[in-house]
């Protein structure tokens, strides 16, 4: 009876899974449908509005703060917004960075339309929300298109030298941003904008978040918890925070403006000498693409940098690749092992282990004639990092 009913619950999980994966599919297709639907050009801003829903008019009129309009019937609101949303292109682009500045004006100064870049689905949303970008189909392609009306308004805003800066600037606190939670994993809101004001110079705190606020609408950036900012891969910032308190002595690293600017690029990893020793040991050894053991080592990177151990990644490892021969494995740990000890991590405030040893409380260093055996650390001696752990629980893992 027992087996009789699993069976029959099993099937019945089988089913909802295959209905749950089919709805899925349906939901992004009609989604993908609603965007890159049949798109005339050159067309109006009424002609461009009329296309969406009463519900998608909605949440433009409220991006672009046109009040009392509510009530008003789709016709009515549409009528509204062709008359003010070119009053908004400005200020609209006052909250961007060089990439969604750049992409408007690729279309304006190309005649109103281009192919469509690849974008994520929340991308497309973000900019149909903003009524100045529509998505279709046009002549068999994807494209991106402009209101005739605006194309001219926009090209204009080459121009404004003041706005210009501004999309400059937006585009640093933006990588900025990413650059500090790449490497701290989390920070409050009061340190984010400490080290903002520290790296920028430039106390506008307001006009801040709204821009990193919305940049995060447009590419997920970053996660948001209580009062504080979380790297968009994070998933437990209380502890990330506790494994920083323990270390409260210890400074955040000290990047460079320019390393955070980097460290802020979409799709950044940072790859250091073990990064490039680990991917050829592994291209070499095993029967894989530079692409894919690229992928595998950006993984284990992230691992390290959210506090995995050496065995941990060892374990994601062997998912991909066969080994013949304990050699192998050995060899594998100790290029493992020489990337986890020069990966910055977010535990150790962006500090990588290496860095950390040198560190350590002068009571522990050993007298210059003792021999380089000595001078390792104790499995059981307290980690240089300042965590009170012994090193073996900690950065020895």
């Amino acid at each position: 009876m027992d087996k009789a009913l699993s069976k029959i619950d099993q099937k019945m999980l089988l089913n909802a899974l295959q209905k749950a994966t089919e709805d899925t599919e349906k939901m992004i297709e009609k989604q993908y449908d609603k965007h890159w639907s049949k798109l005339n050009v050159p067309f109006t801003l009424q002609e461009g509005l009329s296309t969406y829903t009463k519900y998608e008019l909605d949440t433009i009129r409220k991006k672009h703060k046109i009040a009392n309009v509510s009530n008003l019937k789709k016709a009515e609101l549409v009528s509204v917004m062709q008359e003010r949303i070119p009053n908004q292109l400005e200020n609209i682009c006052l909250l961007w960075d060089l990439e969604r500045y750049q992409l408007l004006m690729s279309i304006a100064e190309n005649g109103g339309q281009i192919e469509a870049p690849d974008l994520e689905s929340n991308q497309v949303i973000y900019l149909r929300e903003t009524g100045l970008i529509y998505s279709g189909i046009f002549e068999g392609k994807n494209i991106l298109a402009v209101p005739n009306e605006l194309i001219e308004p926009i090209k204009a805003l080459k121009s404004d030298i003041k706005l210009n800066e501004i999309v400059s600037r937006n585009s640093e606190w933006i990588k900025l941003t990413t650059g500090l939670l790449y490497y701290y994993g989390t920070l409050s809101g009061a340190q984010i904008l400490d080290m903002m004001e520290k790296y920028m110079n430039e106390p506008r705190l307001k006009e801040y978040l709204y821009v990193i606020e919305d940049a995060s609408s447009y590419r997920k950036i970053f996660k948001r918890f209580k009062d504080g900012f979380l790297n968009i891969r994070g998933f437990d910032p209380e502890k990330i925070q506790q494994e920083h308190q323990m270390r409260r002595e210890l400074p955040y690293y000290p990047f460079t403006k320019q390393q955070l600017l980097l460290a802020g690029e979409p799709g950044f990893v940072e790859k250091n000498q073990g990064f490039i020793q680990l991917v050829n040991f592994i291209t070499m050894n095993f029967d894989i693409s530079n692409e894919e053991a690229e992928a595998l080592v950006a993984e284990s990177v992230f691992a390290t940098r959210i506090g995995e151990s050496p065995n941990f990644v060892m374990k994601f490892l062997s998912q991909s690749l066969i080994f013949d021969d304990m050699d192998t494995v050995k060899a594998l740990m100790d290029k493992v092992v020489y990337l986890m000890n020069n990966t910055k991590q977010w535990f150790l405030k962006g500090y990588t282990p290496i860095e950390l040893r040198p560190l350590q409380k002068p009571v522990l260093k050993p007298d210059k004639n003792v021999s380089e055996k000595e001078l390792k650390i104790g499995r059981n001696d307290p980690c240089p990092c300042g965590s009170g752990k012994k090193y073996k629980k900690c950065c020895g893992q």
